[in-house]
């Protein structure tokens, strides 16, 4: 059972969360608090899967709150649920939250959001990694790519085109965008699928309060890292994310299921990128198990870790806030097993064909026509 500490100063907030929630009794064990203060006395004598906490309350507010949290107890889902929307105070929180839900906010999207994190949570059975995964706040990123977008921001005439498009080439910066416009940290929560539409949406003044304010990118300097390079790993995402949305065009018309398929080819090794920048002596150990056995990497893995790369992802991802379709694509693209559906065609399902077909040097378009079926073996 999930065990989740509502933080309001306002009484009538709590009651209303109560009511509102009433139905979740069997799925969760709730608990309220009407002050910072308060709810660090509870989490410091009891143990909590999720925080949900108002952001302007007297005394210690919830930025305070969350910052406390996660260093404190980092493998806690952190959501704040305010009415407060003045960007200097939600930049404050950027480093601690993981995801914004606006007031009023109604049970369906609150327990969407907390059931999401839940599930995939369970998924990975080592704390300590769900403590890496949790207190990730800086996306890492290509350094060459981040020096790019930096030039382009303090150029006196900035392309939000050139951004998009800067965006959309890093696996870690594509992954942060998406968690700000798919949460309610600047405006109503937005479905979008691509960094071209996500950074037109932030804009060029608030990406540059970001970037270079907030620091919501780390750039990585990973160079002579045996078996991990940032570049050959974002190239490949690309090429992925490429095929996968021309498979995607091939079987559907549904333009939101080609976009999903774009964005989960693109963030489908997301996950490499946390354990190789959280952990690089494990995950040399890892690929050079998988080199010396002549084993997958993600066999490798499994034995180091006790999770995979996919895993590791899709639960990052999900804390983001990021939609569903793409969290499931990015945990399970690898057996494709898990997913086969009758009559309907899934993102993961282009997903886990690019990426075969890509490590193969093959194209889509060679092997796959409409209305075939899809090659899951070559």
């Amino acid at each position: 059972m999930t065990k989740i500490l509502f933080v309001d100063d306002q009484a009538n907030v709590l009651s209303a969360l109560r009511r509102m929630l009433h139905g979740r009794r069997d799925k969760w064990e709730m608990e309220f608090a009407g002050s910072g203060e308060e709810a660090i006395g509870r989490l410091e004598k009891e143990s909590f899967d999720v925080v949900v906490t108002d952001m302007r309350m007297p005394g210690v507010d919830g930025a305070e709150l969350l910052t406390h949290a996660r260093d404190r107890w980092p493998s806690i889902v952190r959501i704040v649920l305010s009415g407060q929307s003045e960007p200097e105070s939600i930049l404050r929180t950027m480093g601690t939250t993981h995801i914004y839900l606006s007031k009023p906010c109604d049970a369906a999207r609150l327990t969407t959001v907390v059931t999401q994190s839940s599930i995939l949570r369970n998924r990975l059975p080592d704390a300590g990694i769900k403590r890496i995964v949790s207190q990730l706040g800086a996306a890492p990123c290509q350094a060459s790519i981040y020096d790019q977008f930096v030039k382009e921001l303090e150029n006196p005439y900035p392309s939000i085109e050139r951004l998009g498009a800067l965006i959309a080439s890093d696996i870690g910066m594509t992954a942060k965008i998406l968690q700000l416009v798919s949460s309610s940290f600047f405006g109503q929560p937005q479905r979008v699928s691509t960094p071209e539409q996500a950074a037109s949406l932030l804009g060029v003044t608030l990406l540059r309060e970001l970037v270079l304010s907030s620091e919501i990118f780390q750039p990585m300097h990973l160079f002579g890292m045996e078996g991990f390079s940032l570049e050959e790993l974002n190239r490949h995402s690309r090429e992925v994310a490429d095929c996968a949305r021309m498979i995607a065009e091939l079987e559907t018309s549904d333009q939101r299921t080609i976009d999903d398929a774009w964005l989960a080819g693109m963030l489908h090794d997301v996950g490499k990128i946390v354990l190789a920048c959280s952990m690089p002596g494990a995950y040399q150990e890892a690929v050079r198990l998988a080199e010396s056995e002549g084993t997958s990497l993600w066999a490798a893995e499994k034995e180091v870790f006790g999770t995979t790369h996919a895993e590791v992802g899709s639960y990052l991802l999900s804390l983001w806030g990021l939609p569903l379709p793409i969290c499931e694509a990015v945990g399970t693209f690898r057996s494709h097993r898990s997913f086969e559906t009758e009559g309907n065609f899934l993102p993961v399902t282009a997903v886990h064909v690019a990426n075969v077909l890509r490590r193969k040097n093959l194209l889509p378009e060679r092997i796959i026509k409409p209305g075939m079926p899809l090659p899951w073996h070559f």
